[in-house]
C-alpha cells in the first residue's frame, strides 16, 4: 500500500513539475489566484479533493521557476473572477481566466485586457504535457500572404511570398 501511494505522490509531483516548466518555458506572465487553501479545506466535503489537487504546491512551483526564469507570477484577488461576465457569452471557465489575467496585467500597470479571439487560442491536451510533446509557443508567425499549409508544396504556390517560397 506504501508503494503505491509513493507511486501517486511521484505521479502527481512529476505532473506538477511538468505543467509549471510548461507555462513558464512559453509565457512572461501568468496570473493566478491567490487562494486562501487552509480556509478552503475547512468545507470537509471538498478538503480532500483540494489537497489531492496540490493547488499550493504547484504554485509554490510556479513562484520559484519564475523567479530563476525571469518571469513574473501575478497573485490576484480571487472574489468575484468567475462571477464576472465581461467579455461576452464565453464559457465559464475561459470567462474567469480572462478576468484573473487581467486583473494581473491591470496590477502591473498595464491597459485593461480587451482579447483579440473570444475562444480559447490554443487547446494543449493534458498528455502532451504530461509526455513533454508540446513545443515551445514562442514561435514566429508564417508568412501573411500563405498561411499555414500542411506541405511544402502548398508553401511553392505562394506567389506573394518574399523569402521566394
Amino acid at each position: 500500500m506504501a508503494r503505491a501511494f509513493e507511486r501517486m505522490v511521484n505521479q502527481r509531483n512529476d505532473f506538477l513539475h511538468k505543467l509549471s516548466s510548461f507555462y513558464i518555458n512559453n509565457y512572461n506572465v501568468i496570473a493566478v489566484e491567490k487562494l486562501n487553501i487552509a480556509s478552503m479545506t475547512k468545507n470537509h466535503n471538498l478538503a480532500r479533493k483540494i489537497l489531492d489537487a496540490s493547488w499550493g504546491k504547484f504554485q509554490q512551483m510556479l513562484l520559484y521557476k519564475a523567479e530563476s526564469a525571469g518571469r513574473v507570477v501575478l497573485e490576484v484577488n480571487p472574489r468575484g473572477t468567475s462571477q464576472e461576465y465581461k467579455h461576452g457569452e464565453l464559457d465559464r471557465d475561459y470567462n474567469a481566466a480572462l478576468n484573473v489575467l487581467g486583473r494581473g496585467l491591470v496590477g502591473l500597470g498595464w491597459p485593461e485586457l480587451t482579447p483579440v479571439e473570444m475562444g480559447p487560442l490554443l487547446s494543449i491536451p493534458v498528455q502532451a504535457v504530461v509526455a513533454g510533446q508540446v513545443p515551445s509557443l514562442k514561435q514566429e508567425a508564417p508568412c501573411e500572404s500563405w498561411g499555414w499549409f500542411t506541405t511544402a508544396q502548398d508553401k511553392n504556390r505562394c506567389s506573394g511570398c518574399r523569402d521566394g517560397l
